[in-house]
């Protein structure tokens, strides 16, 4: 039952960035991002509902979740909807798995005793950053306007990897390690946070979409990157932590590009190239060093 687990939550991330593409190709970022959320915010209320789970949140410790929101929902589904203007799901995937790296490099500064750096890990990094620098390397490059936009969505693929990671270890340090309010209670504000803050962002820096925006492609794709790739996703992650722990589940980061890489070719026709193929592999073995148990002392 936690491989059918571990799979499903691989294809709930790794089809989020080919659902995001298509929301864009359509509606501008920061409207795309907004009815993503709002599909998951959605979602949580009913399911919270349906389980009849009633919780309060002190307003002292509100700080945690709209923090945790910004870093864990808003910024990194931001930048991900921005990157997807101008870069190919399968890039976006492969830049996604780099997340365990900055959950790492923070772990090991922020968490004290958890994570510690070794010559091996280093070499982990380092070997991340070579991917990251190989995938690039094209629009590194040209000078192209077009390519330029390619590498500033890398950009921005780079944030949203970073923080994601950040988010990772900050969850622990303030509100797992540090509050007793449940997760459902952490959630639904996270996304109620980022909701409002996005509509907000919308409102000033973008027109409304029209109604014809909303063709049955774009409202699917709004609906499998809110609903299965967030909410859904979010869930069997927990339900995955509760069976095998944190560092097993962070496993499912192999596959998540892969998984989009193959909605690209599939739903796209989009042969990845060479240098993606070769970056990606670099992450594999940088996330092998990285994540391998270090010896005890």
């Amino acid at each position: 039952m936690s491989y059918v687990l571990a799979f499903c939550l691989a294809l709930c991330w790794g089809t989020a960035y080919l659902a995001t593409k298509n929301m864009v190709e359509v509606l501008s970022p920061c409207w795309g991002t907004f009815f993503q959320v709002v599909a998951g915010l959605i979602f949580f209320l009913f399911f919270f509902r349906f389980r009849r789970e009633h919780f309060q949140y002190p307003v002292r410790e509100l700080w945690r979740p709209a923090l945790i929101s910004f870093l864990l929902i808003l910024l990194p589904f931001a930048a991900r909807a921005w990157a997807l203007q101008y870069t190919a799901p399968t890039v976006a995937g492969i830049f996604n798995g780099t997340s365990p790296i900055w959950s790492f490099i923070a772990g090991a500064i922020l968490l004290k005793g958890v994570d510690r750096f070794t010559w091996r890990r280093a070499a982990g990094v380092l070997m991340g950053l070579a991917g990251m620098i190989v995938i690039m390397y094209p629009q590194l490059r040209a000078s192209t306007p077009e390519n330029m936009m390619e590498l500033l969505g890398c950009g921005a693929l780079l944030i949203m990897a970073v923080s994601y990671g950040l988010a990772n270890v900050l969850t622990k340090k303030i509100m797992v390690d540090k509050t007793s309010i449940s997760w459902q209670a952490n959630t639904q504000y996270q996304y109620i946070f980022a909701a409002i803050l996005l509509l907000l962002v919308a409102l000033i820096t973008e027109p409304l979409p029209h109604l014809t925006d909303f063709t049955p492609k774009v409202i699917i794709s709004i609906v499998c990157a809110g609903v299965f790739s967030s909410a859904i996703a979010f869930l069997l992650m927990v339900a995955l932590i509760k069976r095998w722990g944190a560092t097993r589940m962070a496993s499912v980061t192999y596959i998540v590009p892969i998984v989009a890489m193959g909605t690209d070719i599939i739903f796209r026709g989009r042969i990845p190239h060479t240098t993606e193929l070769i970056g990606l592999s670099l992450l594999f073995i940088s996330l092998w060093l990285i994540q391998k148990k270090v010896d005890a002392k």
